[in-house]
């Protein structure tokens, strides 16, 4: 490769999806890789270029050669193409106020790469990850304050590929012989940090005390309690470890957290998630809700809701909403009126498109930047950034009946010790760049902002995207590469 521009190249190795199909996804740190003969050898090239380099076109020369063992190379195909610098640059702060919220599982990190869990060379893997997120404006924290509150997601009853997805309590909880319960936060304020040290601070979002999954055939505690919460301890006196079962135990163990949060000084960066409670759990949410005011009065909740009837229901108790793709198709509108400044809106498993699987087209990932602006949400929550099945550097697909393949990862596992980013990832840098450009010109230029964006979506009637809560309309988002290239331009020469 010849350029003037200072240009990194890496391989992008594949993955199997449904119907055996596989995508390119995975950048890789190799410098050398062997394909097979049925696919691309594809190369990603990124141009790492900063405010110093001086605007104009720049020629790029691709040189592809081939050789047989101990035979002298031979060229097979010489390629020129022009690259254009703007003299436009980014402010480096550009992802400030995109509020990214992608859940981490740090128990799945530690399982991957074989290292004991909370250990240090845990921690330095959680370093790794969190200085990844930080590159492209993550803002919360994912805390686990029980055992297990997803249930592993069904992995103990769904067989089709291996995968052990259980997420394990950060706070250590002791026992003592006078039956008095010590939490030692030593894992999380030491997990924190990780995060605060890469500028990862606006939101802690904890997981485990609202709203736990309550799967079938999974066996429960026996706790007087609206839920089951799994709080595992070990008792000093039987030496062994055990469940909470005693309510006033519960109550004890939250308090102990709440107050901790209190004397960090982070609590009001604090949020009780809970995630897709479901229409038969609304009253057990609800007694839930009320047991943790009763306990501080003061604390914030945020709900991730894919269900109408539970949004109406239950909105009115929450602080921070979180809608599915779907709902906020349906709701943005009044959920900005009730709760201007708090909502943001995710992708899972579905809608089909826009999303982030590896089938989606990339440019599915990127209008997500410019959706998040028309809803006015501001940000975008996904629920997995490394949820990894146990095979995960060779095939990561996981109930693909209901997880589309790339749903539960956004990077992956390496064979160094290091993590691999993604084509996705990449186009989510992207998509953040939009969000900012749109949101610096519609200060200069409002009106002609909005007529931009309304070019470039078309129909800008959101209600009218979905035709039921999984499909969208066949006919929105199949925009070309070229249709974002122009519509970045034209924002930029609106700021000019």
């Amino acid at each position: 490769m010849k350029s003037e521009l200072p240009v990194k190249s890496q391989f992008v190795d594949y993955y199997t999806g449904q119907q055996g199909i596989d995508y390119a996804d995975k950048l890789v740190e190799q410098t050398a890789k062997t394909y097979a003969g049925d696919r691309f050898a594809c190369l990603y090239l990124e141009f790492l270029l900063d405010e110093k380099m001086t605007a104009g076109k720049y020629p790029v020369t691709i040189q592809v050669y081939r050789s047989h063992l101990t035979a002298k190379d031979s060229l097979v195909l010489s390629k020129t193409f022009t690259v254009e610098v703007s003299d436009f640059a980014f402010s480096n702060d550009y992802q400030k106020d995109f509020n990214l919220d992608i859940w981490q599982q740090p128990s799945n990190l530690a399982r991957n790469y074989g290292v004991p869990l909370w250990s240090e060379a845990h921690f330095c893997l959680l370093q790794k990850m969190t200085e990844s997120l930080a590159k492209i404006g993550q803002k919360a924290v994912t805390v686990i304050a029980s055992e297990i509150p997803w249930k592993g997601w069904f992995n103990y009853i769904v067989k089709d590929y291996p995968a052990n997805l259980y997420e394990y309590s950060m706070i250590q909880v002791v026992k003592t012989k006078t039956g008095q319960l010590v939490c030692d936060f030593s894992v999380l304020d030491r997990y924190l940090n990780c995060f605060f040290s890469a500028g990862i601070s606006q939101e802690i979002d904890v997981f485990g005390l609202l709203g736990v999954w309550q799967p079938p055939f999974f066996p429960t505690v026996k706790l007087d309690y609206p839920e089951k919460l799994m709080i595992r301890y070990y008792d000093e006196e039987t030496e062994t470890m055990a469940f909470i079962q005693e309510k006033e135990e519960v109550q004890n163990y939250i308090a102990q957290v709440f107050a901790h949060f209190k004397k960090l000084g982070v609590w009001e960066s604090v949020r009780i998630v809970s995630d897709e409670p479901k229409k038969q759990q609304i009253n057990f949410f609800k007694e839930s809700f009320n047991e943790l005011k009763a306990i501080d009065d003061s604390i914030q909740v945020k709900v991730a809701f894919d269900k109408e009837e539970v949004l109406t229901e239950l909105l009115p108790l929450v602080d921070y909403p979180v809608t599915s793709y779907y709902c906020t198709c349906k709701h943005f509108r009044e959920l900005n009126e009730s709760h201007s400044g708090n909502i943001q809106y995710y992708v899972c498993n579905y809608p089909d498109k826009p999303n982030t699987f590896l089938h989606s087209p990339l440019l599915e990932t990127r209008v997500q930047g410019i959706l998040a602006h028309y809803f006015n949400t501001n940000g975008l929550l996904r629920w997995a950034y490394n949820c990894w099945p146990e095979n995960a550097r060779n095939d990561i697909r996981y109930n693909t009946s209901s997880l589309p393949i790339g749903d539960l990862c956004l990077i992956y596992p390496s064979n160094s010790g290091r993590l691999s980013l993604s084509l996705r990832y990449k186009q989510l840098q992207r998509a953040i760049e939009d969000f900012y450009l749109i949101k610096q010109a519609e200060q200069k230029n409002p009106t002609k902002t909005q007529q931009l964006l309304v070019n470039f979506l078309g129909n800008v009637d959101s209600k009218e995207w979905m035709l039921d809560a999984h499909t969208s309309h066949p006919e929105f988002f199949h925009q070309e590469a070229a249709l974002y290239e122009s519509l970045r331009t034209q924002l930029i020469n609106v700021l000019s």
